[in-house]
């Protein structure tokens, strides 16, 4: 016996029952972009991240069950892909080093132009320190504080029980805290 998916699942691949069958698989894409990128951070690998995920969502869309969200079952392709990467780039690393910069995302026109320059530091550090952070701790960290996903859906994106979660989550703000404390852009009797 099937199961019913999701209610996001069945809106995003309503268009395959549809004629134009080219929707999902884009909507698909968008979504794998938003999610890689927010586990990930701005890179300059992003594009090459978000391809490897979409390949895998694609191959494995047949087994997907609708168990879970689908928003869900992505987040968990993302997560894996990033794991992955990350995992090759220290192999990678430890034959060659070099100085990775971190990009930043342009600011929107029309904003106060000191308060986009305070908000792109802040950003470039936040980022920074989140690249200090363990791939697991960081993608805990990004899907539940950042991204807003609660603990049991985290906890089956990265494939294992809430109480490691927490732990994870623990550890990483912990660490981001002290790798803050002494930055003046994240002093809270700083901010105006």
């Amino acid at each position: 016996m099937s199961r019913p998916l999701p209610q996001a699942a069945e809106l995003l691949f309503a268009a395959v029952a549809q004629e134009d069958a080219r929707q999902a698989p884009a909507q698909l894409l968008r979504l794998l972009y938003r999610q890689v990128r927010s586990l990930a951070g701005p890179r300059p690998d992003l594009d090459d991240l978000v391809q490897s995920a979409a390949e895998r969502a694609l191959r494995s869309l047949p087994r997907f069950e609708g168990r879970s969200a689908l928003s869900t079952w992505t987040y968990g392709i993302a997560y894996r892909t990033l794991l992955d990467h990350d995992r090759w780039f220290r192999r990678w690393r430890r034959r060659f080093s070099f100085a990775e910069d971190h990009a930043v995302p342009e600011p929107e026109s029309g904003a106060d132009s000191e308060a986009i320059t305070v908000e792109l530091a802040r950003a470039r550090r936040l980022y920074a320190a989140l690249s200090q952070l363990p791939s697991a701790k960081r993608a805990v960290v990004v899907l539940h504080d950042l991204e807003g996903v609660e603990i049991r859906d985290v906890a089956r994106i990265v494939g294992t029980n809430e109480r490691p979660v927490r732990s994870r989550l623990r550890d990483a703000r912990r660490k981001l805290a002290a790798l803050l404390s002494a930055d003046p852009l994240f002093d809270p009797e700083t901010k105006q």
